[in-house]
């Protein structure tokens, strides 16, 4: 059964898999990666609301091999001041 390594990266942060495990398949890697980046998108929410996260598979040479992203893109639009809206003031 072949060996791959799931690398992930969150922004500076890099986490290099050392160990690897074990999948049937590259699908069955490239599946792995993709459950764990919404876990990894759960830490602490970024200050500007954006953010990627990346995952790596990498087969027992090395090669990369699967690249998944998770994109967070948050937006808040403010609540329209209704009193400049009707023309009243306070």
């Amino acid at each position: 059964m072949p060996r791959y390594f799931l690398d992930f990266q969150d922004g500076p942060v890099w986490l290099e898999d050392v160990e690897g495990q074990e999948y049937d398949s590259l699908r069955e890697a490239r599946d792995a990666a993709i459950a764990a980046l919404p876990d990894i998108g759960r830490e602490g929410p970024p200050s500007d609301g954006k953010r990627t996260f990346v995952a790596f598979v990498r087969d027992e040479m090395g090669s990369e091999r699967c690249t998944v992203r998770l994109n967070l893109d948050a937006e808040c639009h403010p609540e329209p001041d209704l009193r400049a809206i009707d023309g009243r003031n306070g």
